[in-house]
């Protein structure tokens, strides 16, 4: 399904890159987000997504934010990692993070950081977008867990919060809902119901899926917006031309992100 989704992606840049929004250069690229932070094979290696090198390497390009995923350990510490085990990335699928202590994790993955880390090196440099894949119907010290590391930061100006399930979010009483972002998959409609019936502040989905009309309602209603995921120049220019507040890309290292880069290729 994954590669399904991303086939589909990649062919929906292609399609939206011949909008006439997308040939219009931008000289600014303010509000870039790196999706699991800046990962993937660049000039010194291959960097691994949502560790400390990949947020590391947002802040030398300049790139405004990062998402990051959170997980729980068995004792409650929140460490940044997208899946519920070690195999994908470091061949470890033995290793349950939900199930595993943190300094047992550490000890034998300490490529993923714990979010104390990520919010000492971001802190007034990185906006963070911080997506929640548990309910804390579920772990009921989620919230708390995750809301204490967060209070040396600002709500909305530092960081937001991200979910596919609205309900997640809604634990975070100490956040304001403002700070909320309820992330889309092919169930757009769906999930800005949700998101206008909870009152959260912002909705996120694929460019291809938010349209024109999609936009205008969540813009008439006072709510941000956040389109992905952007692999090229050109649609990195449409959705900025778009007006919308956050573009989402999970290929910053192969993004042109200055104005004259990618467009002249496609005059």
């Amino acid at each position: 399904m994954a590669d399904l989704s991303g086939h589909l992606n990649t062919l929906a840049n292609y399609l939206w890159s011949l909008s006439p929004a997308a040939r219009r250069p931008v000289p600014v690229v303010s509000n870039l987000v790196a999706h699991r932070g800046a990962h993937g094979r660049g000039p010194a290696g291959v960097v691994v997504e949502n560790t400390l090198e990949a947020f590391e390497l947002c802040l030398q390009l300049g790139v405004w934010g990062a998402e990051l995923d959170i997980q729980l350990t068995r004792d409650g510490e929140p460490v940044v990692h997208h899946d519920p085990h070690c195999g994908r990335l470091f061949q470890r699928p033995d290793l349950v993070i939900a199930e595993t202590r943190y300094r047992d994790l550490r000890a034998a993955v300490p490529e993923i950081p714990h979010l104390d880390e990520v919010v000492h090196l971001a802190r007034g440099r990185l906006h963070l977008m911080i997506e929640i894949k548990e309910s804390w119907q579920q772990r009921a010290e989620l919230p708390q867990r995750v809301s204490e590391r967060l209070q040396a930061l600002t709500p909305t100006t530092d960081f937001h919060l991200l979910s596919l399930e609205p309900e997640h979010l809604e634990g975070f009483r100490e956040i304001p809902k403002a700070a909320y972002v309820d992330v889309a998959q092919a169930n757009t409609a769906h999930i800005v119901r949700q998101n206008l019936a909870l009152g959260h502040g912002a909705v996120a989905g694929s460019f291809a899926l938010i349209g024109a009309s999609t936009l205008q309602q969540l813009r008439d209603a006072g709510r941000r917006v956040g389109t992905g995921f952007v692999e090229n120049r050109l649609i990195l220019n449409r959705e900025i031309n778009r007006g919308v507040d956050w573009v989402f890309s999970d290929s910053i290292l192969q993004l042109p992100l200055a104005a004259d880069e990618g467009d002249a290729d496609h005059s």
